[in-house]
């Protein structure tokens, strides 16, 4: 939901009341919420940062984006009211979720992949231990 202009910015006690709610976010001037995120590679930084490029269409609510190699930065303000809104708080949850989700999935992956190259080399080894039954 967009921020209109007349709304006035949050009050620094609801900043730190909604501040609980995001892990690893911080807030800078009472005017931003500001979070870094470290990947293994820029690819991998890059890759996210367009997901929540993504995000940030759909929800009309973009953050600036510093990109340093492998560390990607979110900064997240309102413009319109120059100050904090709820809507930043929601699309930092938002940002949270999607890096938390891509994390766990890139886990299974690893784990699948190590689960398939286990299986390959006993089967290799396998085939190798009835050629060399057969013919040894």
């Amino acid at each position: 939901m967009p921020c209109e202009g007349g709304t006035p910015p949050l009050e620094a006690e609801k900043v730190q009341e909604y501040l609980k709610q995001v892990e690893g976010w911080e807030v800078i001037d009472d005017k931003l919420i500001k979070k870094t995120f470290k990947f293994k590679t820029f690819l991998e930084g890059i890759d996210f940062v367009n997901q929540v490029a993504g995000l940030a269409e759909e929800e009309g609510h973009h953050p600036d984006i510093h990109i340093r190699y492998n560390r990607v930065t979110f900064e997240l303000t309102t413009h319109t009211i120059k100050g904090l809104s709820e809507n930043d708080f929601i699309m930092a949850s938002k940002i949270d979720l999607l890096h938390n989700w891509e994390e766990k999935v890139q886990k299974v992956v690893v784990r699948k992949l190590f689960s398939i190259k286990l299986l390959f080399i006993i089967v290799i080894a396998l085939a190798f231990l009835l050629v060399w039954k057969k013919y040894f």
